[in-house]
């Protein structure tokens, strides 16, 4: 176990035993977060809207800034549903990240099923 005393103002735990968030362990970096909390709590979803929009590439890296280090997927779970099941999640998927798709992308999607042409021998 690390040596608490060692460990710097900004990592010392709380009563409950857990590291601070960075820095909250000085009165100006208290500040300074309280100010950052302000301040999103009034502007932070334009903010985060108008970065979607202008700059999906720092969008993306303040997502991925969030997800937990360690993110790993479940796979499978498609191996019991029928075709159509399959069909509906991609058509619900499909309307989830559509808006988050430049403009021009926008016009694809997911088309109805087309049968395949028959071929004579």
């Amino acid at each position: 176990m690390k040596d608490q005393s060692a460990m710097p103002e900004a990592e010392a735990p709380d009563a409950a035993g857990m590291p601070a968030a960075r820095g909250e362990g000085s009165p100006l970096g208290s500040s300074f977060l309280g100010a950052v909390r302000a301040d999103f709590a009034q502007h932070g979803s334009e903010v985060i809207a108008r970065i979607r929009d202008e700059k999906p590439e720092a969008y993306l890296k303040l997502v991925a800034s969030v997800l937990p280090k360690d993110l790993s997927a479940a796979t499978g779970g498609v191996d019991d549903l029928s075709d159509e099941q399959i069909i509906d999640r991609i058509r619900a998927l499909d309307a989830a990240i559509r808006p988050l798709l430049p403009a021009r992308k926008r016009a694809g999607g997911l088309r109805k099923r087309v049968p395949p042409a028959k071929v004579q021998l």
